[in-house]
């Protein structure tokens, strides 16, 4: 393969990601505002939707997984996913931002408002769940899986850091003053961004690893039942191991998330600072670069606790920021913190592969797709629990919407939900990983032995030098 095709390839596979999380971005910051601020939708509606739908949608993802293992095409078993799902997330993304005002029927509107959302969720996955389950399938070289999901994870930081920047500047652009009009318009721009970006992926990527049949549709393995498939999970140590962590991962994430503008404003006391305090993301892309270097010279668990105990270093920063008073310290300390996560998350993704690949070449059992659902079930679960989370600490420490200045019970309550608690979930992490002993170069360099269906090797999963 060319470099122009394997460049191409790296980014039609980032764009698919990019368009997920454009969406995903836009919605976890702007739709509770858009309902509550614009629409008129009351908070306690809206929070209590995002909660509900949050849990019913969490295990869509093992059933889309499901579905693309007994999937059989030309085209491939994830490929078709981006476009049979990728379009309908394009019209369910603008649908989200374009409340029609039913005559003043309010009901009708809350119905319009929980249809639209739970349809988005459902689809959601749908589209996302294919672009965990398609790197096996892209290549069997581990060295390119991690390049691709640095491309991948890379591309994301650019889409969700320009939707965090620009979206409030395009609304009142594009709007002229009236902002109903400037998200719809905005929701339609970005509709159709998802949508071409979900369409260029099915067409410059293609699943080479794996055989297919005369007519071009994909080698059909022995299909395995929803039970088989469960059992089958339950006895890959290493990807249960994984599937716990997205779950703690994605958690502490979103706990951290909600609570950071709490911390700059009421714990810091700068909210002048908000934009630039959250608005640096982007450094995360020098975290995600340095993933293929690292992976390279180390063990992929080693570069993961690695970036873990990195998070760690630059969250205990920001108390000391805070006590000193140092915005230097404050940003330094977030800096060290986004570039860790830039390594997690890139490297979680090229984890999550091995333990397929264990999975087909070790235990002989074929469900890429099935075990490949694990991140989005870890963001949903996370996006519930985090943001439950986020807003119990707030309870549990009476915080006041209306007071200037918060009681000390609040400041600690923000100061546990934004630092310490995501410090402890961090440090959970780094002591599940100790038992993750899955060495993918040992495990790529018997590639050879892949066709032959082996019992589990004490020295391919487990290493006591590990």
């Amino acid at each position: 393969m060319s470099i122009f095709q394997t460049w191409k390839r790296r980014i039609a596979y980032g764009s698919t990601d990019m368009a997920g999380n454009i969406i995903w971005q836009m919605v976890s910051t702007y739709l509770l505002f858009y309902y509550t601020t614009v629409a008129g939708i009351s908070a306690a509606f809206a929070g209590m939707l995002f909660f509900v739908v949050r849990f019913i949608d969490a295990f869509d993802a093992l059933i889309y997984g499901y579905l693309i293992d007994h999937t059989h095409t030309k085209y491939g078993q994830s490929r078709p996913y981006f476009v049979w799902f990728g379009i309908p997330l394009g019209l369910l993304a603008m649908s989200l931002f374009m409340i029609p005002s039913f005559g003043g029927n309010t009901t009708m509107r809350l119905v319009y408002i929980s249809i639209t959302y739970t349809f988005f969720s459902l689809i959601y996955s749908g589209a996302n769940t294919p672009i965990t389950s398609i790197l096996p399938s892209l290549t069997d070289d581990s060295v390119e899986r991690t390049k691709l999901a640095s491309a991948r994870m890379v591309m994301t930081t650019i889409g969700t850091s320009a939707v965090a920047a620009i979206t409030l500047p395009m609304v009142k652009l594009l709007g002229k003053g009236n902002q109903s009009k400037g998200f719809t318009l905005w929701a339609i721009i970005l509709g159709l961004v998802i949508m071409g970006l979900f369409i260029f992926a099915f067409l410059n990527l293609k699943e080479t690893n794996g055989a297919q049949n005369p007519d071009g549709t994909t080698e059909s393995a022995e299909s395995l039942s929803i039970w088989q498939s469960l059992k089958g999970a339950a006895s890959n140590k290493p990807w249960l191991l994984l599937a716990c962590s997205f779950i703690l991962l994605q958690t502490f994430w979103m706990l951290r998330g909600n609570s950071a503008i709490f911390f700059i404003k009421y714990v810091y006391g700068r909210p002048e600072l908000a934009p630039i305090f959250l608005g640096i993301g982007f450094v995360s892309v020098i975290g995600n670069l340095s993933v293929p270097f690292l992976s390279q010279r180390f063990k992929n668990r080693n570069v993961l606790q690695f970036s873990l105990v990195l998070g760690v270093i630059g969250q205990l920063l920001l108390p000391i920021a805070e006590k000193m008073r140092s915005v230097g310290l404050l940003i330094a300390g977030s800096v060290i913190f986004l570039i860790a996560m830039g390594i997690t998350f890139t490297i979680v993704f090229a984890m999550l592969s091995d333990t397929v690949d264990y999975s087909t070449k070790v235990l002989g059992l074929n469900e890429t797709g099935f075990l490949s659902a694990v991140p989005m079930i870890g963001a949903k679960l996370g996006m519930g629990i985090g943001g439950f989370l986020a807003g119990q600490f707030l309870a549990w420490g009476q915080f006041n919407a209306k007071a200037a200045v918060q009681s000390g019970r609040t400041i600690t309550f923000i100061n546990l939900a934004f630092i310490w608690m995501p410090i402890i979930l961090l440090a959970a992490m780094i002591f599940m990983m100790q038992f993750y002993r899955l060495d993918e170069k040992e495990l790529h360099a018997n590639k050879a032995d892949a066709a032959a269906k082996v019992e589990p090797k004490e020295d391919v999963e487990y290493d006591a030098n590990n």
